[in-house]
């Protein structure tokens, strides 16, 4: 067998922990996978994987072996891509994750815009609001709006989120409006489960950056269902400029604290550490952070 693929296949069970997974994303057997394995072993001499009814666990020499493998692999790719962009720096396959309400808004419209650019170059899409693991799922770039959940990941700026105190004006004149945030846990807020720490509100007022605890008896995990929610009257919620601008020039949303600004959430592509950034990361990144100076700076409240 080739031994390559052998220890490419090794690299993605241990991230994967199934024969199967890693069948079903190569489209072969779980037995082919099984004996890649099982050369391997038979190679080196030893288990490199504990076997039980459930799991699949990487044993000491495993790890050992899976550090060298997925550093020597990573170079090997990365010199590929090097060099094969001389020849082509349009072409192959980006497997690309974004936000829901934000990349429906204003990455798809900017992805339209990238295939007009380079109709060579394949996407692969995956929208959702969770956050991906991207070497066990093997994404190349992911978009993420906030704090970074792996520090083990290179993230690039590519556009900022400014965000403002709502509220319905229906939910203003039935409840009052606060005049400082301390306030806030006299109101019924609704939170947004997919931000860290999203009981707790950063904001920059006259003392400086502070926060404040809030509590309220709706948590949704997607933007779009917390606008939803502050135009029923729901309650008050922190939300970004990009998301409420239009609602808020309609009157159906009224921004509120206007002396105390909620902290900025940075916009950021997300990849893996590489000695050679990927030149179709490094494309989509760029694009993305020009479609970003365009669009998000015609946003305003």
């Amino acid at each position: 067998m080739d031994v390559l693929t052998s220890m490419a296949i090794f690299c993605r069970v241990v991230e994967m922990g199934s024969f199967a997974a890693v069948a079903d994303e190569r489209g072969v057997s779980p037995s082919s996978v099984s004996k890649h394995i099982t050369a391997l072993e038979k190679r080196l001499g030893t288990q490199m994987l504990g076997r039980t009814t459930r799991q699949l666990n990487p044993t000491e020499a495993g790890c050992e072996y899976y550090n060298y493998c997925t550093h020597m692999l990573e170079e090997l790719a990365e010199v590929e891509a090097s060099v094969s962009r001389y020849q082509s720096e349009t072409s192959g396959t980006l497997s690309f994750s974004i936000p829901v309400t934000f990349g429906e808004l204003f990455i798809l419209p900017a992805l339209w815009e990238f295939h007009k650019k380079y109709p060579d170059m394949n996407v692969d899409l995956t929208i959702s609001e969770r956050k991906v693991d991207l070497v066990r799922e093997g994404i190349d770039l992911d978009i993420q709006i906030g704090a970074l959940a792996d520090s083990t990941m290179v993230a690039r700026r590519i556009g900022r989120a400014e965000r403002v105190f709502i509220a319905s004006p229906e939910y203003l004149l039935k409840n009052g409006e606060p005049e400082t945030p301390s306030q806030l846990d006299q109101f019924n807020c609704v939170t947004l489960s997919s931000m860290p720490a999203s009981e707790e509100w950063q904001y920059t007022g006259p003392a400086g950056v502070e926060k404040v605890k809030v509590s309220g008896n709706l948590a949704v995990n997607t933007p779009a269902a917390l606008r939803e929610a502050v135009l029923a009257g729901v309650g008050l919620a922190v939300a970004p400029v990009w998301l409420v601008h239009e609602q808020v020039q309609q009157g159906k949303l009224q921004v509120i604290l206007k002396d105390f600004k909620p902290v900025t959430l940075d916009i950021n592509a997300v990849y893996r550490k590489r000695l050679y950034v990927q030149q179709k990361v490094v494309l989509m990144v760029d694009h993305l952070r020009e479609s970003f100076k365009r669009t998000l700076m015609m946003v305003k409240i």
